[in-house]
Formats: structure tokens, sequence, C-alpha cells
């Protein structure tokens, strides 16, 4: 980790030449994580051992975080629903956010991802087998019968991660929401999770060729229960769900929201 801090530190006159070596070995050491442990996950997905299928997403997480030098801590877990589904919620800055998450959360979660990311050579075939829910965001009519099999997921007991953003801030910011996640817990009336993941824009913001070493928080919030709600509460619990993410953003003192506050 040292030496990784050494080279995102690098004097501006040998920066550029840091950055390049770090990436190098950031995206080698990733490039390999993929092969590894997508490979054991598509073996381990076609034995039917879900236990073992989903470890192989925790695996890949700590190689990529090991490589980076990123430590992640969790706060609240207390939170966390003992037993049951739910659907995680969660702010999205950075290419770590995702790995942070299924590292901090006891329970294996699934991520609703975009069908461009299932299309990445052997990463994309691992994630669908793992059983992540692909959908295509230009396709209604296909989004619409992804977001059927993720209640499908939900009602047979597993959680579902949906980053409403829908895709990485490019500046910090705490983006608007889309709604689809919100429907999907009220369709599948089953409680949502909010999480922040708090440090990871100063690490890795989007367009970064390399992560900086550091640490990592994921702050979870407490559930949000939509027993009872229908599609007229959409809106209502996308506004609740975002003040309380919100709320949690501002524990990171980089939080762009944050700062400006402070100094009105």
């Amino acid at each position: 980790m040292r030496q990784l801090a050494v080279l995102s530190r690098a004097a501006p006159g040998r920066a550029g030449l840091g950055l390049r070596i770090l990436a190098v070995y950031q995206y080698t050491a990733g490039a390999l994580a993929t092969l590894w442990f997508a490979s054991l996950a598509i073996l381990f997905a076609a034995l039917g051992l879900d236990r073992a299928t989903y470890a192989q997403v925790r695996g890949w997480a700590r190689v990529l975080h090991a490589a980076a030098g990123v430590r992640t801590r969790a706060a609240g877990l207390e939170n966390v629903p003992p037993a049951g589904p739910y659907v995680v919620v969660s702010s999205h800055t950075s290419h770590l956010d995702g790995p942070a998450i299924a590292l901090a959360l006891p329970h294996p979660v699934y991520f609703v991802i975009k069908k461009e990311l299932a299309r990445i050579p052997l990463w994309g075939h691992a994630a669908l087998k793992i059983g992540f829910i692909a959908v295509d965001r230009s396709d209604s009519e296909q989004a619409r019968r992804e977001m059927v099999r993720a209640i499908d997921t939900i009602r047979a007991g597993r959680r579902v991660l949906v980053f409403p953003e829908g895709t990485r801030s490019p500046d910090g910011h705490l983006q608007a929401f889309k709604k689809g996640g919100f429907h999907l817990a009220i369709d599948a009336q089953v409680p949502i999770l909010p999480v922040a993941v708090n440090g990871s824009y100063r690490l890795f913001p989007k367009g970064a060729p390399a992560a900086r070493p550091g640490r990592i928080e994921v702050v979870v919030g407490p559930p949000i229960a939509t027993t009872g709600l229908t599609k007229d509460d959409v809106e209502a619990l996308l506004e609740r769900t975002r003040e309380v993410i919100l709320d949690l953003r501002r524990r990171d003192p980089d939080f762009v929201e944050a700062r400006r506050e402070s100094a009105t």
C-alpha cells in the first residue's frame, strides 16, 4: 500500500507516469481477478452451489480493493434486517461502490446492472450466472420483463441492489433518482435499505485513470417499510429515501453539498 500511495502522490513532473503505472497495475490485477473469480462463479453456478457462487463476488471485490489500496469499513449494520429480503438503494459515485457494498453488507446482494455491463466478456456472463439482473433502459418492454424477474428474485428470498441515479455521479453530487427501484420494492412489498458510500468519489471519481489508496465507509440507514404502499406512493417513497441517503452522504467531509452548506 505504501508503494501505491507514493505513486498516487508523485511530483508534478512524474505524476503522469506514476498514474499510468498505477493504472496498468490496477487494471492488470482486475483482469486477472475477473478471469479467476468469474470462471469459478460460472462453474459453481452450473453446479447449483449458490453460496460458493456468491463467495466469488466477495473474493473479486477484495482483490480489486487490495490492488487499489482501498480499505472498507461499515457503519449502521445494526439497521440491516437480520432476515428476509429487502431492496438496497445506494448512492453511486465510483466503480469502487459495488465491491464496497458486497464486502460491507452481511447478506449476499444481487445487483441490478445496465445491459451494457452484461456484454463485458466473461464478467457479464458470470454476473448473469450469479443472479445479477441486466436491464436495457432503451427497451421499455425488456426492462419491464427484467423488473418482473427482479421481483421473483426478491420473493425467492434474495436481496437486490439498485443504484437509483442510474450511473456514477460525475461531480460527487447526489443526482436525481429514477423510479424503477421504488416500484420494485413496492411491488414486492419489501423494505428499502438506504445506503451511502462515502469516500469513493475522492479515491476514484468518474474519468480518473486509476484509484488512489484510502478508506471507504459504507453507511447503512434504517430500513424504510413499503407494506401497504401502492404505485401512487412511489414519488413520496423516492423522496423520503433520497433525503435519508443525502443525510448519510453528509457524513463524508468531501461531499459537495455538505461543503456548500457549511459555507453558508
